[in-house]
């Protein structure tokens, strides 16, 4: 036989075989789930076994489906739709095992917010609070008065497009996720609130004073001036010495002494 004759018959036998392999694998029946989630490690709020019941309840035969039938997109979508998942995806391995690997949303402080009581993400949407898993999280509350929302589960802060989103949960947001993305700040503090007036405040973790924040501008160098404030003033006088201080005016950091 010719050595290229021979070759021929080979790559066809080849092809032929995986073209098999591909038929029966189509045909053959899902052989099983795995269910990757990431998730803060501080702040978890489902794990596998909940993504894993998601996915069940909206598919009840997915288990039992010919890898064929599987709707990779249809799950990525239902996952999606959950207000716990920033976003998720789905792949089949060669085996017949649906892997689907799911990012959670991020919260960055529990708000109790006109009766209702919900964490925040780092997005800006509103995640519902959890039976089965708690966060330790910044709280978040307001006296401000505004209008009542309709459906405050709604929300989405980070929508740009919308002139006329509430003051407080806006703010608070602003702030809290500032703090999360610098944990050397967040660290020392456990509630922010929005007065009375519409100043932000932020209570300390240690002491018994506030920090008059005032707006969202310039949070960075409010940051930086408090902390050099800490470093040469509190750290020598101790937590107690001041009731409040203030970074609402800009450049400055005033404090106030007990009396």
């Amino acid at each position: 036989m010719r050595p290229s004759l021979r070759n021929i018959i080979i790559v066809v036998l080849l092809v032929a075989i995986v073209l098999t392999f591909h038929i029966v694998r189509r045909h053959s029946t899902m052989r099983g789930l795995e269910v990757n989630v990431d998730a803060p490690k501080s702040a978890v709020l489902l794990d596998a076994a909940d993504v894993d019941s998601l996915i069940i309840a909206a598919f009840p035969a997915l288990r039992s489906t010919d890898i064929r039938d599987v709707d990779r997109k249809a799950i990525v979508r239902t996952l999606e739709n959950s207000p716990y998942i920033l976003k998720a995806d789905a792949k089949m391995t060669t085996g017949g095992k649906l892997i689907v690997d799911v990012v959670q949303r991020t919260p960055v402080v529990r708000m109790f917010y006109q009766g209702n009581e919900f964490y925040i993400s780092r997005q800006g949407t509103l995640i519902p609070i959890s039976a089965k898993h708690y966060c330790h999280l910044l709280v978040g509350s307001t006296s401000f008065e505004e209008p009542l929302l309709r459906h405050p589960s709604k929300m989405n802060l980070a929508d740009t497009s919308n002139h006329h989103q509430p003051t407080s949960p806006l703010m608070i947001w602003k702030l809290a996720s500032f703090l999360n993305d610098n944990p050397k700040y967040g660290a020392i503090f456990d509630q922010v609130y929005v007065g009375d007036k519409g100043d932000l405040y932020l209570v300390p973790k240690l002491g018994n004073l506030t920090v008059n924040v005032g707006d969202t501008s310039i949070l960075d160098r409010k940051f930086r001036n408090l902390w050099a404030f800490f470093d040469q003033g509190i750290s020598q006088v101790g937590w107690d010495t001041y009731s409040s201080i203030s970074l609402k005016y800009r450049g400055q950091v005033v404090g106030t002494k007990k009396n």
